[in-house]
């Protein structure tokens, strides 16, 4: 077994899902000292906080988060906008989607549009007292690992006026969310096309509402949700939409082809662009599209991390060195939150966060150093390695569970019935597994 120092000072950066969930996990293990959440934001919320003023465009091309957001930065006058667009509703029924223990207001529909999600956020965080444990306004510069002890480096606004200091803890939770810096490919001619005159290219983090693409010809690049969700709104206003995918035959792929709008076209991967033109490699050739919005999915990035290099990234594709997608193997006292992809994110964070309570306190035991290291041999920066899809997640969601719980032994023979950490309901399973078809039954899309 590893042995973890006494923990008694934790510091959680973000107050999104993810970090508040783990500053209620650890005020609930009644273990710890301080419990201490630093927010860039005013409010709680993380990346279900709208913003009508998007981020400026990522450079193009953007595939290196070392880069694009390097470690060792200032913190930045005002946080970053978030993702989140105007008409967003959650691709998850709520009784699926929520923290298990807290269900969604019951006048809620079943799947809740973006302010609706936030305003059960701030909920969580009003009516759990978890307010008076976050410090707002506040970035965290650098987190830094000294001796036994970690040096949380931070600034501050208050009252119009800029404080920065340093504060030391024993252990840091990281849940500040991997949704802010976009991945977008480095396409041949991709630069010429978007110095062209009447030419925008941008990614899925800027764009807002349809009615900023009217009578125009757009090409939406990507393969998930939020491009279906965006050649949807923005055949509403534009004269026409191409919608660029690669050659994956998935259920939901098939269902998104199947009800295409009618001036919307699929076309094949991109193959190159040029001033005037755009061509595909099913040798598809473009030469209308005014705007190109790339739904390409984003890189990790942990600037506040000063030796994040090789040790945790290496372009930002996926985060390297993890136990069970949660503790850093080479100093076990930093604890990440919520990077899987493809999962339900706040029932699994709030599991996770449970985990890592019941380890810092001393209640459950990581293994050996070597274990940990067995279980990633073979790892690579395949970004495939952090997407689970439901049956890797409902897999990993029980043996977290199981491991909170203690039980040891073999997980076919594992049953609980507690509500954070216990077997997930059939009920609960099942909605997930259909969430595609519920969501096109109640929403029309």
């Amino acid at each position: 077994m590893f042995q973890l120092p006494r923990i008694s000072r934790v510091a959680v950066i973000g107050a999104g899902p993810g970090g508040l969930a783990a500053a209620r996990a650890l005020r609930d293990e009644g273990a710890f000292e301080t419990i201490t959440v630093f927010e860039r934001n005013s409010k709680p919320g993380g990346t279900w906080i709208y913003s009508e003023k998007p981020n400026a465009p990522p450079p193009i091309p953007s595939v290196n988060a070392l880069d694009v957001d390097p470690p060792n930065q200032p913190a930045p006058s005002e946080p970053p906008a978030s993702a989140i667009y105007d008409n967003l509703h959650t691709n998850l029924p709520k009784n699926v989607m929520q923290y298990r223990d807290i269900p969604f207001p019951s006048d809620y529909p079943l799947f809740p549009t973006r302010s609706q999600v936030l305003d059960y956020i701030q909920s969580v965080a009003k009516d759990c007292d978890l307010l008076p444990m976050i410090r707002f306004n506040t970035t965290v510069v650098s987190a830094e690992p000294q001796d036994t002890q970690w040096q949380v480096s931070v600034t501050e606004w208050r009252d119009n006026k800029e404080a920065s200091y340093t504060e030391s803890f024993d252990a840091v939770v990281v849940a500040s969310g991997h949704y802010y810096v976009p991945y977008l490919p480095d396409v041949q001619g991709l630069k010429e096309f978007a110095r062209a005159p009447n030419h925008q290219v941008i990614h899925s983090r800027e764009y807002r509402r349809p009615q900023e693409y009217a009578d125009k010809a757009v090409l939406v690049v990507g393969n998930g949700s939020s491009s279906a969700d965006l050649v949807r709104e923005i055949a509403t206003s534009a004269t026409k939409v191409y919608h660029c995918v690669r050659g994956d035959d998935t259920s939901f792929s098939r269902t998104v082809a199947e009800n295409m709008p009618k001036n919307a076209e699929r076309v094949g991967a991109l193959s190159k662009f040029s001033s005037n033109e755009i061509e595909c490699q099913d040798g598809k050739r473009i030469h209308d599209a005014d705007t190109v919005i790339f739904a390409t999915g984003y890189l990790y990035s942990f600037p506040f991390l000063p030796f994040e290099r090789d040790a945790l990234i290496m372009d930002g594709q996926k985060v390297l060195n993890l136990y069970e997608y949660l503790f850093y193997i080479n100093n076990p006292t930093l604890a990440f939150i919520g990077l899987p992809i493809r999962v339900v994110p706040m029932p699994l964070m709030q599991l996770q966060s449970t985990v890592l309570a019941k380890c810092f306190s001393g209640k459950i035991q990581l293994p050996s150093q070597e274990k940990m290291k067995a279980t990633i041999a073979g790892e690579t920066n395949d970004r495939k390695e952090l997407v689970m899809k439901v049956e890797k997640e409902l897999d990993y969601v029980d043996r977290l569970g199981a491991w909170a719980e203690g039980f040891e032994g073999n997980i076919e023979n594992w049953n609980s019935s507690e509500v954070i950490t216990g077997r997930l309901s059939e009920k609960w399973r099942e909605d997930r597994c259909n969430s595609l078809a519920l969501r096109r039954q109640f929403l029309g899309y």
